[in-house]
């Protein structure tokens, strides 16, 4: 049989059962913020060791640049690095001073550029006065009619010009002696004779030589056509021709010298007696040979 219990035995029991039941609940709440706390501790501890690892880390710079400081001290302190210390110590540096020589220095550069800029100045004046008395001068002589008149420039004539060319670059002598027996320019024509004469006729025998006028190139080698047997020398831009001729001494592609013979006085083509036909020509335009030989 139970034993009887008590009103109070119950009261007793109850307060314990309450007791212990209290006891766990509150034990499984601390539980639960250990939990928490242990993970908490675990990010100081981790903090913590970062930063003594870092102090670690300066610390031990801190000895090295000692140590090293230490070994070096010699140089570091040597007497030079003291003389130049003890130097630079002793410039007396004047605040004063500098403000007073920057402003000495500023006011001698605008100074300058001021009389640099009065000399452009006067400079410009002196030219514009210059060009305004040549302006108020030549108004002056206009409207006097000019102490002096300016001689109008004359242009050249083509043939003026290609007869001071051949003068300048050919050296042209006569290819024979004799007497001009036609001009050059226009002549009255007949049968034979054409209007225009493109050289100089220069009578002579049959058979006298014909020397070459200037040095150049044989071009032409010839016996047809109406200035009959005939040979034309080339120099550059400048052409002499020989017709008429009896006999021809050079060929084509000859290099001929000033002074050689080249063919023989004949009466070939359309010729009204034995004589030479010489002709000179700059390009395509004919010159009068007598503007170029010399007076014989």
């Amino acid at each position: 049989m139970e034993r009887a219990v008590s009103q109070e035995e119950r009261i007793r029991r109850a307060e314990e059962i309450y007791s212990r039941r209290k006891y766990e609940t509150k034990n499984g709440y601390y539980a639960a913020n250990n939990r928490n706390k242990v993970y908490s501790d675990k990010t100081i501890i981790k903090s913590r060791m970062i930063r003594k690892m870092l102090v670690q880390i300066l610390i031990c710079t801190v000895i090295y640049f000692m140590i090293y400081t230490m070994k070096n001290v010699n140089q570091i302190f040597s007497a030079e690095m003291l003389n130049k210390a003890k130097e630079i110590l002793s410039y007396d540096i004047s605040v004063q001073s500098l403000y007073e020589k920057s402003k000495e220095y500023l006011n001698g550069t605008e100074e300058k550029i001021n009389q640099i800029l009065d000399s452009k100045k006067e400079e410009d004046q002196n030219v514009t006065t210059i060009e305004e008395n040549d302006v108020v001068e030549n108004t002056t002589q206009e409207a006097v009619g000019g102490a002096e008149e300016i001689a109008p420039v004359e242009e050249k004539s083509q043939e003026e010009i290609d007869i001071e060319y051949v003068k300048q670059n050919a050296d042209i002598i006569w290819p024979l002696r004799g007497t001009i027996t036609s001009k050059f320019g226009s002549r009255t024509p007949t049968e034979i004779v054409t209007a225009n004469h493109y050289g100089i006729d220069i009578a002579g025998n049959i058979g006298d030589d014909i020397i070459c006028a200037m040095d150049g190139t044989v071009t032409i080698s010839s016996g047809e056509g109406d200035y009959g047997k005939h040979i034309r020398v080339e120099n550059g831009e400048i052409t002499t021709l020989y017709a008429h001729c009896n006999q021809l001494l050079v060929k084509e592609g000859d290099i001929v010298k000033q002074g050689e013979k080249i063919a023989k006085v004949g009466q070939t083509g359309r010729a009204t007696g034995p004589h030479l036909h010489f002709e000179i020509k700059r390009e395509d335009r004919f010159i009068n040979p007598e503007e170029i030989l010399e007076t014989m």
